[in-house]
């Protein structure tokens, strides 16, 4: 199916771009980057690209409610597509990444979040390194979905009578009204309340 690389599938890489942490489905770090022009003296969590180093997850990301601004979220992204490559023993694959949005601002980022995920041609090889070993790949397509929701999509039989599903993030607090296993779409919120401001 892809010829340019020795991968017959995708495998799928799924990544929650919060502003506090990046989780995937094996790791947890966090979301800070810090862009370097020439290579630093501290190494530990470097990763090169295009002949720019960045050093990741020494901070929190400052919240800001458009992900696509700068090519932050797209570093971290390779970031975490390269630790869950390394748990496989992997260096090359094409990569279908599985992502997540705020509940409400789904319909109106997702296309945007997609295109700015998957700005590199999927026949283009995009070629990194990340804690000194490198990798080649290709973003081949991604899918964003309302965050938190994974959670519970394959147990929304067991939700009977009136349910609520919240995820409090850094960032942002997401809130599902979930009745007799059905998503209320008109009574789904998103808040602009993360965690130090709910411990507040």
């Amino acid at each position: 199916m892809y010829p340019f690389i020795n991968e017959k599938q995708p495998i799928i890489v799924a990544t929650d771009h919060g502003y506090g942490n990046i989780k995937t489905s094996h790791f947890c770090f966090k979301s800070g980057v810090t862009t370097y022009d020439q290579e630093p003296p501290f190494q530990s969590n470097l990763l090169t690209y295009h002949d720019h180093f960045y050093i990741i997850g020494e901070d929190h990301m400052e919240f800001s409610a458009d992900k696509t601004w700068n090519d932050d979220y797209y570093i971290l992204t390779l970031a975490a597509i390269a630790m869950e490559l390394d748990y496989r023993n992997m260096k090359t694959a094409a990569v279908h990444l599985a992502v997540g949005l705020p509940l409400t601002w789904v319909a109106e980022q997702k296309d945007d979040f997609k295109k700015y995920l998957m700005q590199r041609d999927p026949r283009e090889e995009i070629v990194f390194s990340f804690k000194g070993k490198e990798y080649r790949i290709h973003i081949t397509g991604v899918d964003v979905f309302p965050q938190g929701f994974a959670a519970i999509v394959s147990r929304l039989s067991d939700f009977k009578g009136v349910n609520m599903l919240c995820d409090i993030g850094n960032g942002t607090m997401n809130v599902m009204t979930i009745i007799n296993g059905r998503p209320i779409s008109s009574k789904c919120f998103t808040e602009k309340y993360g965690t130090h401001q709910c411990t507040l």
